[in-house]
């Protein structure tokens, strides 16, 4: 017995330890994004629980409304009404647990194949009863499957049954019960009473195999008991009154044997308490690591496309960089042409030809070389910046729709998501609608280096005779002046009109000859970079995540390995 005992408390250990681990990986499965119900944990912690003081649970599982709670109230032998409302349909809401002795607990659950919903504070939402009921079914050591005796089973409770029996294998820990036998058979009469149960047994045993095909084996070791909870609907009063006829007329006596029976044959407690284990574990396998494994293959298939993406946009980057380099050679040269022919004409003026060319060549406060200066830079950028705001708006699109199809998969998908830098309500709508109002912060800004002046001209206007331009000056005036000063004058305004030629020109060479010219003047271009930096570190932490979920997932099923062995 002390080796018996010794074993038990170190597989009690070792289970406590498993289930541990388990909860550790759930913890680990947060991390990853797989959302874990807080059922779940109440399970593991339940399981415990019994590992650590060995008491049998047993649930009571079946149709809504099929008699449970009377039967339930019968097998423990309290029918008294306060507790029990067993004279009406059953109306139950929420799971009962009842203590019967130090060693046995019994689970009245919802019903399975109910339709009815309630709130649950716990997770602050509404669930069907039948998700209620099968949060608690892997934690009992015995199931009592209850079911209608004119309709036992039913087509529409293969799905239920499949998951019962054959997901959760607590076949061979459950035993079938027939209620409101009374309703069937002459109770009174113990040979129609077991005729009906011969057929009815029958009955139970083809459904059983047609739905979920049982081996003959499982079939042989079927446990199914016939029992009327409440026999001819005489209510609690009168039976507590006539206890010696309702354990004859009840047939609860039979389901009590079976249980006894089941728990025997299933090696005991301590049997029944490691399958309940497993079958906890399993339950986790089977609800939570399918749809995580799925989501991982989808996100995988998507963080492939934006691999994809990233490759094929840092090589446009570079194609871009070649074309940008191209553009800024030509307008260096354009530039330098542009006022070395400037200078020259300036050098070559007089008085009187002045005028005409300040009024072609320059403009009041500079407009026309500004003007001729934006439209040749416009026109030698011009496929960079349409290449860019394309490039804008592709990539806004493929984010979108990238982030679109993982944040479709919850919490997982939503450690995935890409966080870009240039990519907010107004770019997406842009993208959505067309608007290629996104590329303005694309192109090259020439507004930031190119800030023309009229180098003195309008200042020596002014002082010849007070106007704002030449235009309409009147050259008589110039006479009442020393034609050798009004000839300094002009030489020292030409000169000083060419100095700002000279560095104007300069100014724009050194801007375009800037080491960080394609950065600087081609913002999008910039900013298209910096998101190609992002998005490889979002790429790292995501691979080092689906890294994460790998090992996560060999866990889970390294876990259920272990379990296994340790309860073979």
């Amino acid at each position: 017995m002390e080796k018996t005992l010794e074993a038990f408390k170190a597989q009690q250990l070792r289970n406590i330890y498993i289930l541990d681990e388990l909860t550790a990986f759930l913890e680990q499965g947060e991390k990853v994004g797989v959302p874990v119900d807080v059922q779940l944990i109440h399970k593991i912690e339940a399981a415990k629980e019994n590992a650590a003081n060995g008491k049998l649970k047993i649930a009571l599982i079946g149709g809504f409304s099929e008699g449970k709670t009377s039967i339930a109230a019968a097998w423990m032998g309290r029918l008294d009404k306060a507790s029990m409302n067993i004279s009406h349909q059953e109306s139950s809401n929420e799971v009962k647990v009842y203590d019967v002795g130090s060693d046995f607990v019994l689970i009245d659950t919802p019903g399975l194949f109910g339709f009815k919903e309630q709130f649950n504070e716990d997770t602050r939402v509404v669930e069907k009863y039948k998700d209620m009921t099968k949060k608690y079914i892997s934690e009992a050591h015995l199931i009592l499957y209850v079911m209608n005796s004119t309709n036992p089973i039913k087509e529409s409770h293969k799905a239920d049954l499949e998951w019962l029996f054959r997901t959760l294998n607590l076949l061979d820990r459950t035993v079938f019960v027939l209620s409101r036998f009374d309703e069937v058979a002459d109770v009174e009469d113990e040979e129609d009473y077991t005729s009906n149960m011969l057929v009815k047994r029958q009955n139970v045993s083809s459904r059983l195999s047609d739905l979920i095909a049982l081996t003959q084996q499982e079939r042989d070791a079927l446990s199914i008991v016939a029992v009327a909870a409440n026999p001819f609907d005489m209510g609690t009063e009168y039976w507590l009154e006539n206890p010696e006829k309702f354990l004859a007329l009840s047939h609860i006596v039979e389901l009590q044997d079976a249980t006894s029976y089941k728990i025997e044959r299933s090696g005991g407690a301590l049997a029944l308490c490691e399958e309940t284990k497993k079958s906890v574990i399993k339950d986790i396998l089977f609800r939570k690591l399918p749809e995580a494994i799925a989501n991982d293959d989808r996100i995988k298939k998507e963080v492939e496309g934006l691999a994809s993406m990233h490759t094929r946009i840092s090589k446009e980057l570079l194609m871009m960089q070649r074309d940008i380099t191209d553009a800024r050679i030509s307008l260096k040269t354009f530039v330098t042409d542009y006022f070395k022919d400037l200078i020259l004409r300036a050098k070559g003026l007089s008085l009187e030809t002045y005028v005409e060319f300040f009024e072609n060549e320059i403009g009041e406060k500079g407009i026309v070389i500004n003007t001729r200066l934006e439209n040749e830079f416009d026109r030698r950028v011009q496929s960079v910046n349409n290449a860019i705001r394309k490039m804008h708006l592709g990539y806004s699109a493929e984010i979108n729709h990238y982030n679109g199809n993982i944040a479709a998969m919850g919490k997982q998908g939503l450690n995935y998501i890409v966080k870009s830098n240039f990519i907010n309500s107004t770019t997406v709508i842009a993208a959505r609608d067309g608007v290629v109002t996104v590329g303005k912060m694309a192109g090259l800004e020439l507004g930031k280096f190119l800030k023309f002046k009229p180098w003195g001209a309008i200042k020596f206007a002014k002082g010849m005779n007070g106007a704002l331009v030449f235009v309409g000056v009147a050259l008589e005036l110039w006479d009442t002046y020393n034609q050798a000063k009004r000839e300094e004058e002009f030489k020292k305004m030409i000169e000083t009109m060419v100095g700002n030629f000279n560095q104007q020109r300069e100014g724009l060479i050194n801007s375009l000859e800037e080491n960080d010219f394609d950065r600087k003047h081609f913002t999008g271009f910039a900013q298209m970079q910096d998101e190609m930096i992002n998005l490889e570190t979002t790429m790292q932490a995501i691979r080092e995540r689906q890294s994460l979920f790998s090992r996560w997932r060999a866990d889970v099923e390294a876990i259920d390995a272990e379990y296994t062995r340790a309860n073979d």
